[in-house]
């Protein structure tokens, strides 16, 4: 009897029975931009004169300076190097030349203005891209081994993640998958949503967002997960049975 409490014991998320639990309203867009938070590590790529060697070089232009030439493709190689940049706890991050720079709480397009007008005090029309670099969401694409997938592009569609995780295992459940998203309040909201028809297709097409939870229900094989657990015991009973009627005149 203990062993029928073990059985299908990794479902996660599991909505109590009698319960009035309500999902949120599914948003295609999000809400807000992507703000960067403590844990967070970025890259971020520097020109001057409006970014004009970084043009150049990605061009494979020479540039002629005091009449020597100079290949441009290795100074995008320097500038391309991965050097990447923790958000500490405090919401600030060690920048060269910069220093301390609060960044917590804003966005990548109010990150990069803030950095050009810092660095337009010591230098000509400064040119500033940044990139976070570990943009991620969790998935649990059925039963099977969770995936934690990177996201490279900003308007990564839930269908893409899913993909990008192997798919729906052949238990999941696609008419019942669960995204749980963090708010900026710090609590979060739960979407149901159903891609087993063509009806899905819209909600199959919202934008993922950093840091959210995508689980998909899967189909508790009762029967198999508890001959699973009772057989050992079985086999231990009839073991013991078979040994008893040996010995026992």
């Amino acid at each position: 009897m203990s062993s029928c409490r073990n059985i299908n014991s990794n479902i996660l998320f599991k909505i109590p029975k009698g319960d009035d639990f309500k999902y949120d309203s599914i948003p295609l867009v999000p809400e807000e931009n992507f703000k960067l938070a403590a844990g967070d590590r970025f890259s971020f790529m520097f020109g001057t004169n409006n970014g004009e060697k970084i043009i150049l070089s990605q061009s494979g232009v020479q540039n002629e300076t005091n009449g020597n030439t100079q290949n441009n493709s290795n100074v995008f190689q320097n500038t391309q190097r991965q050097i990447t940049y923790l958000v500490r706890q405090d919401g600030t991050s060690n920048l060269p030349v910069l220093g301390i720079v609060s960044v917590a709480g804003k966005t990548i397009v109010e990150l990069e203005e803030e950095i050009r007008l810092k660095l337009s005090k010591n230098y000509i029309n400064p040119f500033v891209q940044i990139r976070v670099t570990n943009q991620r969401v969790i998935i649990f694409p059925g039963k099977g081994d969770a995936q934690v997938v990177g996201i490279t592009n900003a308007n990564t569609s839930l269908l893409e993640a899913i993909a990008l995780a192997g798919g729906i295992r052949d238990e999941g459940r696609a008419n019942s998958i669960k995204l749980m998203r963090k708010t900026k309040t710090g609590k979060r909201e739960i979407y149901k949503i159903d891609l087993s028809t063509i009806d899905g297709l819209n909600h199959a097409q919202m934008i993922v967002q950093s840091n959210d939870y995508i689980y998909v229900d899967f189909k508790p094989r009762f029967a198999s997960a508890f001959l699973t657990e009772v057989t050992p015991w079985l086999s231990l009973l009839t073991t013991a049975l078979l040994t008893y009627s040996i010995i026992t005149p």
